[in-house]
């Protein structure tokens, strides 16, 4: 983890500023990687790309299934919210 933040420019972890923006660089290069898919973006930004690499897909662990879930009913809740229309693909 401490790589990966480097790794997205974040130096300092206990800075909000750098956290919001290095996850947000982070989950852009992890929607690149699988093109646009959000459930394995999500997964992988909990459980780690080797994991999602391993299983290929979201892996079977209870804490990353429950994560990707959360994910996805706000990312519908949030989109609704500005009146678009969202459809969640099915796990």
């Amino acid at each position: 983890m401490p790589d990966t933040a480097l790794e997205y420019g974040v130096s300092d972890p206990f800075s909000p500023q750098q956290s919001i923006e290095g996850g947000a660089r982070y989950m852009r290069a992890l929607l690149r990687r699988y093109n646009g898919d959000r459930p394995l973006a999500a997964a992988a930004y909990n459980a780690g790309i080797g994991a999602v690499t391993r299983y290929k897909g979201v892996p079977p662990y209870a804490e990353t299934l429950a994560y990707v879930d959360k994910v996805m009913a706000l990312y519908a809740r949030y989109r609704e919210a500005m009146g678009i229309r969202t459809e969640v693909p099915a796990r």
